[in-house]
């Protein structure tokens, strides 16, 4: 798949995971996001990512469950009370325990669900994409904002990679392996990593690379301006009911800035590309259709006429579930129709074409 394709998808599992508060919808789409991860593409350190990420997401839902235990909950299901001290209103009113309900359960674990839903789809992404190949199609105006982003993409894959090979090489010396050890592995693995930045970066500049000109003075000013007109518009059309005409030229103001600055940055960033990643049709079909299904899940969300969100304060009822929506969530799954549809590798020769070879007949 392309890697636009690749960004679309990730975007479209990031948008459905926030807007969604449904567990019955984030179930389908935990279920999504693992049929692409089966079928997608991944190497040797794609896949130590992918459980990692796996990893780390589970340990969020269960500190996310946790948490909730410990500070206590409200509701009317209490189902066990745990004893703490509360502090007083005029500090806070911050308690640790309490009644713990199962509606605060709930919360916490739609909570929880929807981060292991995104660092899944992350993990997906990490291990079929290379950073390089995200790097090629960024734009010249984000191109410094998306070298960062590269260099931290391959930072956790480089990580695990050094303490596999940390990890074989105390193997082979005999070395004992439990949580006492664990600073033996992971300070060499810091050690390489800040060793290899600092290579990355002596020859990067030794080379002049990415020395281009800085945009002009109106562009500059044009950025600065666009986050504080942004600001004021998203404050007049939310919380000022007589001004939301001012509100909607602060927001156009604002996207004209942004988009003047992207223009001229653009311009002052010149880049060779020696070879141009071919976008199939089918996967630019796609790619929109994923950007028509996260228009329509914010406009659903935030109009309210949708069952996407549930809140389990009240009353804990069932969630509401339409096949309708069902399907728009499931949208999430087209990578795995692109990635069945994938050409299969070619086939070994045929026996009596190796024997002939071997034997050196003509």
């Amino acid at each position: 798949m392309h890697t636009g394709a690749w960004v679309a998808w990730v975007t479209l599992v990031t948008v459905v995971a926030l807007a969604t508060t449904n567990p019955l919808y984030l179930a389908v789409l935990l279920l999504c996001i693992l049929l692409v991860a089966t079928l997608a593409p991944r190497a040797a350190t794609g896949v130590a990512s992918f459980r990692v990420m796996a990893l780390f997401g589970s340990s969020m839902l269960a500190v996310s469950i946790v948490v909730a235990t410990i500070n206590g909950s409200y509701g009317d299901h209490i189902l066990f009370t745990i004893p703490g001290p509360e502090m007083p209103e005029w500090l806070g009113g911050l308690r640790f325990g309490g009644p713990v309900s199962a509606e605060g359960f709930a919360a916490a674990g739609i909570r929880g669900l929807a981060i292991l839903c995104i660092f899944l789809a992350f993990g997906v992404f990490s291990g079929a994409v290379s950073p390089y190949r995200v790097l090629r199609i960024t734009p010249g105006a984000l191109y410094y904002a998306s070298l960062v982003l590269t260099v931290g993409l391959t930072l956790l894959p480089s990580s695990i990679e050094d303490l596999r090979r940390i990890r074989e090489v105390r193997a082979l010396r005999g070395a004992r392996s439990g949580l006492r050890e664990l600073p033996s592995l992971v300070v060499p693995a810091v050690i390489n990593g800040l060793e290899r930045s600092m290579q990355l970066a002596e020859a990067m500049e030794a080379r002049g690379y990415a020395v281009s000109r800085a945009p002009g003075r109106s562009a500059r000013f044009a950025a600065a301006a666009s986050a504080p007109l942004l600001l004021a518009s998203a404050w007049l059309w939310f919380y000022n009911s007589s001004g939301k005409p001012a509100g909607a030229l602060c927001a156009a103001a604002g996207l004209a800035a942004l988009a003047w600055w992207f223009w001229k940055a653009r311009r002052s960033h010149a880049a060779t590309t020696f070879t141009a990643e071919e976008l199939p049709r089918s996967q630019v079909v796609t790619i929109v259709a994923s950007g028509v299904v996260v228009v329509m899940i914010a406009v659903a969300r935030a109009a309210g006429f949708s069952t996407l969100g549930y809140n389990p304060f009240a009353g804990l009822q069932m969630p509401g579930f339409t096949l309708a929506e069902a399907g728009l969530v499931a949208t999430v799954a087209w990578p795995a129709v692109l990635l069945l549809r994938r050409p299969a590798l070619a086939s070994p020769p045929d026996a009596p074409v190796a024997t002939a070879f071997a034997e050196g007949a003509p």
